[in-house]
């Protein structure tokens, strides 16, 4: 579970979350947004959000995250670079054009 923090309001019946105005991840951020933006506005606050985040932050590698191809030299997604079937990194737009060639030789 992630903690962010949101602007919430009692609409009379019970407290609820402005969405439209986003969420923060610390309480002080919140707080301070409160104070900038809205501070001709009475009975706001921060209030606690539990989320569920399925995907912990230690799941993605942000090092490798980017692949450049050696043809074309644009950096694309891992996905998007064969990496396995050539001797060279080749992108999905060049790869049709790189087997042309290999067929010719």
């Amino acid at each position: 579970m992630k903690v962010v923090y949101g602007l919430m309001i009692n609409s009379g019946d019970a407290d609820e979350m402005l969405w439209d105005h986003g969420v923060w991840e610390t309480e002080e951020a919140a707080k301070e947004y409160i104070e900038n933006e809205m501070s001709s506005v009475t009975g706001i606050w921060v209030g606690e959000l539990k989320v569920n985040d399925s995907i912990p932050e230690a799941a993605e590698d942000p090092s490798e995250v980017m692949i450049e191809c050696d043809l074309c030299a644009v950096e694309y997604n891992r996905e998007d670079v064969n990496t396995d079937d050539y001797d060279e990194r080749v992108c999905i737009n060049c790869e049709p054009g790189y087997k042309e060639t290999m067929n010719i030789a």
